[in-house]
């Protein structure tokens, strides 16, 4: 796209795709080593937070166009997914005050980004062995059942990317009208005499 940060959501479901197929694969085996998971756990997580990110710009835009004021986006090099799952939960009460269904899953996107925080607050524990002051990334003895993990990821990405989708549409929508107007009435939109 010519605005990379609109390739946000692709990249979310290229991380999502290979880590479903990643785990796919391990859970197939009769057995696998630890070690074989820490791929499988991080592009889940990365999933998510491009998916937060995504959905927190594509609901910047949508904003815009039905004039809610300005949206805070919180993009700025943060891997903190309670803070981006807190961001997009506000943005899309704002957005969408009456969607009950809408609230449920971000209830479900939240809470999983906490437990997730809990296990890997910098996105680092399944990535490095040590952290940047190298102390061990992951607590002593944590225990990830990868079964359990795949699904709830899955579940939650497939709703994240329900989100995205319509967002997507309805800011298409949006920018449809808008442009319509532009075009009906060039010389109000452009400054010029009406």
């Amino acid at each position: 796209m010519p605005n990379s940060v609109g390739d946000l959501g692709i990249f979310a479901k290229g991380y999502t795709l290979a880590a479903d197929r990643l785990a796919g694969v391990l859970l197939a085996a009769p057995r696998f080593s630890d070690y074989e998971a820490y791929p499988v756990v991080f592009p889940y997580r990365h999933a998510l937070e491009l998916s937060l990110k995504h959905i927190i710009y594509t609901s910047a835009k949508l904003a815009a166009f039905k004039y809610l004021g300005a949206v805070e986006m919180q993009l700025q090099n943060t891997h903190h997914l309670t803070l981006l799952s807190g961001t997009v939960q506000a943005i899309l009460a704002r957005l969408f005050p009456r969607d009950e269904m809408l609230h449920q899953t971000m209830v479900v996107v939240t809470e999983t980004c906490r437990e997730f925080s809990e296990i890997d607050p910098r996105s680092e524990s399944y990535r490095y062995p040590i952290d940047r002051t190298g102390q061990p990334s992951s607590k002593k003895h944590q225990v990830v059942n990868l079964r359990a993990f795949a699904e709830r990821m899955s579940s939650v990405l497939e709703h994240l990317d329900t989100i995205r989708f319509g967002l997507n549409i309805e800011t298409d929508m949006a920018q449809g009208v808008y442009e319509t107007i532009e075009n009906l009435l060039p010389s109000v939109t452009k400054g010029g005499e009406p």
